[in-house]
């Protein structure tokens, strides 16, 4: 099986018929306004293409034996980025039917749930390659690049349908902390409705609503911009 498997994918004529189904597949691919990320654009299809129509000239040349192989590998190469590119459609698919249904029903935590985990697959197979020459921990630099993109995505979504807001909001924290603070069951009953009366009243003052969103936006997406006046003062209790 598997030499009948090398021997077929080792002829010209079957990296021709792939290639043409790739190409079909992608060109239809292209008019899913949904599927941005995993659309291969028309000038790297043109590129693959002409670089795909070179090494099929040159085996059909009557070079050297040795050389027509190099160039149905060549073709090989083509149709392996391919069917790469394919496998990120799949994954992409999914991924962007949970953003809308996440969009339709922001209340539902199962839509959220699904969103991270079809947008996790989705991006680590986008950018393993770059993960794997990035220097560092792989799973730490694509758990990095999963996070930014899937909560810009979640964003962007909510934002274009006409639901302008962050993310992450005071008003977000303030509800994940009333809700442990009810699941806590080792806190005393006095200190859980002192906390919940205070985190209510936090939340009722909108300069401090307005302000908190702000720094929250800013360490999400300008960090730079961050100076936190306790920082010095560790700094001196370290040195202290």
């Amino acid at each position: 099986m598997w030499d009948f498997m090398v021997n077929t994918l080792s002829h010209a004529g079957a990296q021709v018929v792939l290639w043409l189904l790739f190409a079909w597949y992608f060109f239809a691919h292209r008019k899913d306004p949904n599927m941005p990320t995993s659309r291969v654009g028309l000038i790297r299809m043109v590129v693959l293409g002409a670089i795909f129509v070179y090494f099929l000239l040159s085996w059909s040349s009557g070079i050297r034996p040795a050389l027509a192989q190099m160039a149905v590998f060549g073709m090989f190469i083509i149709n392996l980025y391919l069917i790469y590119m394919v496998a990120l459609s799949l994954m992409e698919r999914p991924y962007r039917h949970a953003l809308e249904a996440y969009r339709l029903d922001p209340k539902d935590q199962a839509n959220l749930d699904h969103i991270w985990g079809t947008g996790k697959r989705f991006y680590y197979l986008g950018f393993v390659l770059q993960a794997l020459l990035s220097g560092g921990s792989p799973l730490h630099f694509l758990h990095d690049i999963a996070s930014g993109r899937i909560r810009s995505d979640v964003q962007q979504q909510l934002s274009k349908h006409g639901e302008v807001g962050q993310f992450i909001t005071l008003k977000g924290i303030l509800a994940y902390l009333a809700g442990r603070l009810d699941q806590d069951d080792t806190l005393p009953q006095d200190f859980k409705d002192l906390a919940r009366r205070d985190l209510q009243q936090f939340g009722q003052h909108p300069w401090v609503e307005l302000k908190v969103n702000e720094y929250l936006q800013m360490a999400l997406e300008d960090p730079e911009n961050i100076h936190n006046p306790e920082w010095s003062q560790m700094w001196e209790k370290a040195q202290g």
